[in-house]
């Protein structure tokens, strides 16, 4: 009898750590496989980043973490965030300072986003399909291509998309998560200033479900939570401005003013991150757009035939609220019309203004319809929406721009897949055996498609690579030329790298031409002319510089080049 007790006893045991495992362990092995891919692929991209260098934007995210950090060399940027270079300083703080921390924090936020974005696609998708989601985020070729450089995109992305998440969980769940919302959200505009633009998609989101929330006492919670947050921020630019909105007032003027195209990042063109979409997103975007154009007009005819309790329940809508339902659709056709039409022509906040009144009343049609997630899938299109509506208006382009838009795409691209494959009926132990083989070959296809592109992104940053060399060259031997540097007027055209290498203040150099002067250099820099060249000596002689490094050998009539590295020039003032 005591024999068979123990048996039962060993036996109940073993059935217990069973179901410890599987409560715990295997529910969440998609997301630790996902971690450990993306992880390893982090690695290699960390390895080739170190071995490129710091780019221009990276070097005044570590000059601004080291003045957080108490190692400040005289040299801020405090136009830029400072969310992210005050994460890189509580590192540096530590004894580490090395521009591979900022490669390698950048590269921890982006993965710490992507398991955020696991758990949103998994409010909707089951666990493989939200793994799959995941790996098309994380391998788009455009997000290999600027992870772990060191700026601050991935950090505000990542934090709007934990923001969503405790967004959700507030609605659906519990009402406190609201506090944690608005602490993300803050975080994320403290990141990247335009972060503040997803108060279209949360008023949409809350107009949708403003029925479900519990208590709206923590939306002020969470209000108050955010404002403690921000204070010692703004308390900082006043010291540092005299003027708590210095720095939000320069990035959103800088929206509305009128660049000249010569500037080397203008481009007017709206339609600039549509003509690159498949190459920002890769061929696996090629796959399942083209998937889900060939399923949706094969299967939607096919689904109205059959289903006709569809369209009887569309029906009966219809003919309860005829006339009403002809107004909504009416207003949804003008405002749609006006956003088309008006796209690329008016100020960016009117278009997403526009873009907010399209989607509260396109809610309104087909809330009836009781479409499953609904306001989880026109959340996410109207984040993506007012992202892709800034970066294409606003006149400065860049890659980079894209990160901000890339969760939304991948849950998008997920969706529509997930639609099409549901219509197949090849089925095994009640599962679909379609969409799981699916992503089992897309996801090879993935991998050894990042894998060819890593050892190409270092040919892409060649120019970074020479540049970053030939400038630690020029400063070991600008170090020895004059040991008394620190105290002397030092201006670049390559400012950043230079205060980076040198530790020391580097002064601004604007290029002339055409009797203007661009910050950052121009689109055709084989063309000055003497008055161009005689305009960067006068601004070096007005400013009292000592030295000047340029990029480019130039006449200048005031100054002599002592040392040349490549195209590199040190000019000391006669």
């Amino acid at each position: 009898m005591v024999f068979n007790l123990k048996l039962f006893t060993r036996s109940q045991k073993k059935e217990g750590e069973k179901d410890h495992l599987n409560k715990y362990f295997i529910p969440y092995i998609p997301l630790i496989l996902l971690i450990i891919i993306v992880g390893v692929i982090s690695y290699y991209r960390l390895l080739i980043q170190i071995d490129i260098g710091p780019l221009s934007d990276t070097c005044d995210f570590l000059l601004n973490a080291l003045y957080f950090s108490g190692q400040g060399v005289g040299y801020y940027d405090w136009t830029r965030p400072v969310f992210f270079p005050f994460l890189i300083s509580l590192v540096f703080k530590l004894g580490f300072v090395s521009a591979t921390v900022a490669y390698v924090v950048d590269l921890l936020i982006y993965i710490f986003g992507l398991i955020g974005f696991y758990l949103i696609l998994n409010l909707h998708f089951n666990k493989i399909e939200s793994f799959f989601g995941g790996l098309i985020y994380a391998t788009f070729p455009n997000t290999i291509l600027m992870l772990g450089l060191g700026f601050s995109d991935f950090t505000c992305g990542a934090f709007i998309i934990w923001a969503f998440y405790f967004l959700i969980l507030a609605v659906k769940k519990n009402s406190k998560f609201f506090i944690l919302f608005f602490l993300f959200w803050t975080m994320a505009f403290l990141a990247r200033f335009n972060a503040g633009l997803i108060i279209f998609p949360v008023v949409l989101y809350i107009f949708m479900n403003k029925q479900k929330i519990k208590s709206y006492k923590y939306l002020g919670w969470g209000i108050l939570a955010s404002f403690l947050l921000i204070i010692p921020v703004l308390w900082f630019y006043q010291i540092e401005f005299g003027n708590v909105l210095s720095p939000f007032v320069d990035t959103f003027g800088a929206t509305s003013r009128t660049f000249s195209p010569d500037y080397h990042p203008y481009n007017p063109d709206p339609l600039f991150y549509v003509e690159r979409f498949f190459r920002y997103t890769g061929f696996q975007s090629v796959i399942i757009t083209l998937l889900i154009i060939i399923g949706l007009s094969i299967y939607s005819v096919i689904r109205v035939k059959n289903q006709p309790e569809i369209k009887k329940k569309f029906m009966s809508i219809v003919n309860r609220e005829k006339r009403n339902l002809k107004f909504k659709l009416l207003i949804f056709i003008i405002l749609t019309s006006i956003f088309v039409l008006t796209f690329g022509h008016i100020h960016y906040m009117a278009s997403e203004a526009i873009l907010l009144a399209v989607g509260l009343v396109f809610f309104t049609l087909i809330k009836e319809l009781n479409i499953k997630n609904i306001d989880l899938h026109l959340l996410v299109f109207s984040w993506f929406m007012v992202f892709f509506i800034f970066n294409s208006i606003y006149v400065i382009k860049s890659s980079r721009y894209f990160i901000l838009m890339a969760p939304g795409v991948a849950y998008l691209l997920l969706l529509g897949l997930k639609i099409v494959f549901s219509e197949l009926t090849v089925k095994f132990r009640k599962g679909n055996l379609i969409f799981p083989a699916f992503a089992l070959i897309l996801t090879v296809l993935i991998l050894l498609s990042t894998a060819s592109l890593l050892p190409s992104i270092e040919d892409g940053f060649q120019g970074t690579k020479v540049t970053n060399e030939k400038i630690s060259l020029a400063s070991e031997w600008f170090i020895n030329y004059d040991q008394d540097y620190e105290n002397k007027v030092i201006y670049s055209n390559l400012w950043p790298y230079l205060a980076w290498h040198l530790k020391t203040d580097v002064k601004i150099m604007f290029t002339f031409k055409n009797n203007q002067g661009y910050l950052g250099g121009v689109k055709d820099n084989t063309t000055f002319t003497p008055q161009d060249n005689l305009a960067s000596n006068n601004y070096l002689v007005e400013n009292n510089a000592d030295y000047y490094f340029s990029s480019d050998e130039i006449n200048l009539t005031s100054y002599r080049p002592i040392k040349q590295f490549g195209s590199l020039v040190i000019y000391e003032r006669i």
